[in-house]
């Protein structure tokens, strides 16, 4: 049954646009505004011109990861506001293909960038983290460990996740963004020899 909500980066084309690392700085752009942007404002904000925000912003939107949202007239122009999808964005990493290499390293990529980000917030920042964690404000954090969950258990807990980040993908009033990676896998499974 195929989910509607879903979209699985399959082919080695639909991954090379999402590879880009130009292409990544503007889904995170575009996830931490947390509301419609131009192409213009990408250019401004990343400093490249036009032009090239226009072209990457025209990949991504091939493979839906980018949605046309809504013009505006701004001083006698059309400004063509665009959004990030709805739905969820995989990169197919349980697909078994010529392309698991290339899943992998973007895989491995993302989830270092993250942790880098987090690590430089930490390190520069670690007074007021703590200052504000005395608080009782949470402003970074990291939890790693096992639960312990059946198949439905974790379906749910995956559910409940999914419904939150994105309830909270867009920005209101006194919101801030807070980036996040995200990884659960069965650990037990690491210990089987070709069960599945």
């Amino acid at each position: 049954m195929e989910n509607k909500n879903l979209i699985v980066l399959r082919t080695d084309k639909e991954l090379k646009i999402l590879m880009s690392p130009m292409r990544q700085k503007i889904i995170r752009l575009m996830s931490r505004e947390g509301k419609p942007v131009t192409a213009k404002n990408i250019a401004d904000i990343l400093n490249i011109s036009p032009s090239s925000a226009q072209h990457h912003v025209k990949q991504l939107q091939k493979v839906g990861i980018i949605e046309f949202d809504h013009n505006e007239i701004i001083n006698g122009i059309t400004a063509r506001y665009l959004k990030l999808s709805d739905k969820t964005i995989s990169i197919g990493s349980g697909i078994d293909d010529d392309l698991s290499s290339e899943r992998d390293i973007l895989a491995r990529n993302i989830l270092s960038n993250t942790y880098s980000r987090y690590q430089k917030l930490v390190t520069t920042k670690r007074k007021k983290l703590m200052d504000e964690y005395k608080k009782g404000n949470i402003m970074a954090d990291q939890l790693s460990g096992v639960v312990h969950l059946t198949t439905e258990e974790a379906n749910e807990l995956h559910a409940i996740m999914d419904g939150f980040i994105k309830k909270h993908s867009k920005a209101s009033h006194n919101t801030h963004p807070f980036e996040y990676a995200l990884i659960a896998f069965r650990d037990d499974l690491n210990d089987e020899k070709d069960k599945l």
